[in-house]
């Protein structure tokens, strides 16, 4: 490997250091990215625990059923047929049902839990929020803001998208409180974890609670 085949043959880069920089670059982002679900997916988990209730019925029927649809649209996509695919995983239907109502039930109690944090810091959404999400989803649909805006009022559908960014403001809040330990109970660098800048003995800590 020559800095003369790297300029021939990578595009971005002309040298050995500057390609190997770059492949480390997008690796480490990778990890990090990886480490932040894997710290909000232990999050939500404690979170429900806590929920010492059951998850409402009618709010797990309706999170079942836009799971089970979003499901089926998955594998539409990627052309592949639901019958076959539980045949070849060893479920029936029912079995492949049950088991997203279980992770309903889950995202229920989050729910519920993430609106009780809101409460209890005082966190609300503000016109500010709400403008920025707006601005957020038109960059990805590749819209004007004020078309996805408008699409909005007309489905009455902006009281459900501020809750929703309630929610993520009350988790953004419990991922800069809690405390995050390894199995031997050593805390681990929250900053890190949440994708910011961190010493090298720290990334090896998180590696090794990973």
């Amino acid at each position: 490997l020559t800095d003369e085949w790297v300029s021939e043959n990578i595009a971005e880069h002309d040298t050995v250091d500057a390609w190997k920089g770059a492949l480390r670059e997008r690796l480490e982002e990778m990890r990090l990215n990886t480490m932040r679900r894997t710290v909000v997916d232990r999050v939500t988990d404690a979170l429900a625990a806590l929920v010492d209730i059951d998850a409402p019925e009618s709010m797990v029927q309706g999170d079942l059923q836009a799971r089970v649809q979003n499901t089926v649209q998955q594998f539409q996509q990627q052309g592949i047929a639901l019958d076959q695919w539980l045949s070849a995983t060893g479920q029936d239907t029912a079995s492949f049902i049950e088991g997203l109502k279980v992770q309903s039930e889950k995202a229920v109690k989050v729910d519920l839990a993430l609106r009780a944090v809101a409460t209890a810091q005082g966190i609300e959404t503000t016109d500010d929020d709400i403008e920025a999400e707006f601005q957020a989803i038109a960059m990805q649909v590749n819209e004007k803001v004020a078309k996805v805006r408008k699409a909005y009022e007309q489905n009455d559908a902006v009281t459900d998208l501020s809750s929703q960014i309630r929610k993520s403001k009350a988790l953004d809040w419990l991922l800069e409180h809690v405390e995050v330990v390894d199995e031997a109970g050593t805390a681990i660098n929250r900053d890190l974890l949440l994708g910011r800048s961190a010493s090298a003995d720290d990334t090896a800590a998180a590696s090794d609670a990973e």
